[in-house]
């Protein structure tokens, strides 16, 4: 009996030692999670969906070691089957460039003036986003991940996610934290680095020898740490990232929601030219059914004309937000947002950007007479059109399809022929904290509002125009808030991913602490008398008082008014902090995310001061039709407006 009770003995410590070795990766999430029963479930859809992403996006800039991941783009995918109908000829003409070694690799130098960027940039997109489904998207996106240039790979994957259809629930985390290089200091970048494995994670201590009494206990009592593991705090590592200010031009989400904004534009620039050169119209207004595939094509670039239109829109709205914005932090700080700021950045392989030799005054006289050209161009074509309203149109039209051309004239005069080594302008990513593209972006809207604007007041039928008898507005308050940014990619440790993700055997972040603007929230009312049942469309402002400088725009929204009095209260909440990367690993469902077209909702009131920062709010109603966009590019009639004076204060932290 005793022998047999030994031989049973041994067989289960001998399968207790098995198991321990062929999922010893699993024990620390197991750990973690000892008494939910959660973590004893199979993983979602959504979940195993998420973290595939989250997955590729683990330290990017390196060679991706997670062997799943590698078996899964081991090979180009070259079959037409694999992609949706009607678009292998855009996959076959990008397929032709990656044989011939055109498109960027790993460890290379990325520059987004480059001549051959746009194509590189719009065929990962449509590798990316044409896959028929999620198992063809899986495998373009390992393969992307392994052989591309991380940032083009990065840039186009953000894109295609937002519009596939079985990605659109899908989070991925912030760009500064996916490639921390492009947004943070050299001082972050190189502290984070220095950090070592066994500082974040818990070091095991040697195991006491068990005899058969333990293996035996182990089973009445499972719950039992096998391993003692030396005690660590739970509390996060942080890198200090605090400014005296937090400045706009170097706030880490608008640099971010920038870098998107400008690669939408270069996807929907180089698809509108494809438009041109194919501008065979398909079945007229898409009534009848394709003809085949060829059908299907063309029809797919009139889509795409429509999308750059569309895009343009985007990055003019934000760029007049962003001008408008940096006037009013101006006023509030006393300081010139143009004057240069040290920003000692680094490449993902390491190099640092490299400064331009020429003084501010010479850089003054190249953006002159790079921008005088501009203003020709656009005279020409205004001197044709005889409708004064369109001109701000036209001229922000060809601002948007030249905005490539812009950059690189200024590039080459500036920085030289460097395209080994990456420069302030040149940068990796639009940036905002470069001055000289700050100064180009200033020039651009004065440009535009030399031209007019588009939006005139309606003079027929005043009788019948609705009336703002009252503008109420909530005290105003903004303040800088401690963030912390997850600073995981950072790691130079291979063993956060060898062979799997081992994020999960960490038991303390790596972040970096910086601030940010926020408000605090407020509210505007409107009571508006309307002489009959109608339908507007309200927009409102923020602007320095008898300036003539860009407005900010706060809200656009539909009113739908009786005859009478109505009233329309609209709430501003401060605000959220969005999800870390490690959150997202994390998370068991899908999180919200703000919209893409506007700014960063923290930056929606600019900066106020102690004293009291002294603005005026502007309502304008126009005339909805039901099929204008809402946004303020459209040309609509203003039926009244109404005029507020607002004070802005800040809180100090």
């Amino acid at each position: 009996m005793l022998r047999l009770t030994f031989a049973c003995l041994c067989c289960l410590l001998l399968g207790d030692v098995t198991s321990s070795f062929s999922n010893h990766w699993k024990l620390p999430a197991l750990r973690s999670h000892l008494g939910s029963s959660e973590s004893l479930t199979s993983p979602t859809n959504w979940q195993l969906r998420q973290r595939f992403l989250l997955d590729l996006l683990l330290q990017v800039h390196k060679p991706l070691l997670h062997q799943q991941l590698i078996e899964m783009g081991s090979q180009l995918n070259e079959d037409p089957q694999e992609y949706k109908e009607g678009s292998w000829s855009l996959i076959k003409e990008f397929l032709g460039r990656v044989h011939q070694n055109q498109v960027p690799r790993p460890f290379t130098i990325y520059n987004q003036l480059d001549e051959e960027m746009p194509q590189n940039l719009l065929g990962v997109y449509r590798f990316l986003v044409l896959a028929k489904d999620w198992t063809s998207f899986q495998r373009n996106a390992c393969y992307a991940r392994i052989h591309f240039h991380p940032i083009l790979f990065v840039n186009a994957l953000q894109i295609a996610v937002g519009e596939r259809e079985d990605a659109k629930d899908l989070r991925l985390p912030a760009m500064f934290e996916v490639l921390p290089q492009l947004y943070f200091e050299k001082e972050v970048i190189l502290a984070a680095q220095e950090i070592a494995w066994h500082q974040l994670t818990p070091i095991r201590l040697v195991t006491p020898k068990r005899n058969w009494k333990h293996v035996f206990l182990k089973y009445f009592s499972p719950r039992e740490i096998l391993t003692k593991e030396e005690p660590m705090s739970a509390d996060p590592l942080i890198i200090d990232n605090i400014r005296n200010l937090a400045y706009l031009s170097l706030d880490l989400e608008l640099n971010s929601h920038w870098n998107k904004l400008i690669n939408q534009l270069v996807i929907s620039l180089e698809e509108a030219k494809e438009g041109i050169q194919h501008q065979d119209i398909i079945d007229g207004d898409r009534l009848m059914a394709f003809r085949g595939p060829g059908d299907e094509d063309s029809y797919r670039r009139q889509l795409a004309m429509r999308a750059h239109s569309h895009n343009s829109q985007i990055y003019l709205y934000n760029l007049k937000q962003f001008v408008a914005a940096l006037h009013m932090e101006d006023l509030a700080t006393g300081q010139k947002s143009t004057e240069v700021i040290d920003q000692p950045l680094m490449t993902t392989g390491g190099v640092p950007y490299q400064s331009t030799s020429l003084d501010s005054e010479a850089i003054r006289r190249i953006l002159d007479l790079t921008l005088e050209d501009l203003k020709k161009q656009i005279d020409e074509v205004v001197s044709h059109n005889k409708d004064y309203i369109e001109n701000t149109f036209i001229a922000e039209k060809i601002i948007a399809n030249n905005y490539l051309n812009i950059c690189r004239h200024l590039s080459l005069p500036i920085n030289g022929y460097k395209a080994d080594k990456p420069s302030m302008l040149g940068l990796a990513t639009a940036n905002l904290r470069d001055p000289i593209y700050r100064s180009l972006l200033f020039r651009l809207q004065k440009i535009i509002s030399s031209y007019g604007k588009g939006n005139v007041i309606q003079k027929e039928g005043k009788g019948i125009q609705p009336i703002i008898n009252k503008v109420t507005v909530s005290s105003l308050l903004t303040y800088e808030e401690t963030v912390y940014t997850d600073l995981i990619n950072l790691i130079d440790q291979q063993l956060l991913q060898s062979q799997r993700n081992n994020l999960q055997f960490l038991q303390r972040h790596l972040v970096a602490r910086q601030r940010r603007l926020n408000h605090e929230p407020f509210s505007i009312t409107l009571d508006i008398e309307a002489p009959a049942e109608m339908t507007v469309q309200a927009r409102i402002y923020l602007a320095q008082a008898n300036q003539s400088s860009p407005h900010l725009h706060l809200d656009t929204f539909v009113c739908s008014l009786k005859k009478g009095f109505n009233q329309f209260e609209r709430l501003f909440p401060s605000a959220l902090k969005e999800s870390t990367l490690s959150e997202l690993y994390e998370a068991d469902y899908p999180t919200a995310s703000d919209s893409f077209r506007g700014f960063p909702t923290h930056l929606m009131l600019p900066r106020g001061t102690r004293e009291g920062l002294k603005l005026q709010l502007f309502v304008e109603l126009t005339a909805w039709t039901g099929w204008e966009q809402e946004n303020e590019e459209v040309p609509l009639p203003v039926l009244t407006k109404s005029l507020k004076d607002v004070i802005i204060f800040h809180r100090q932290a």
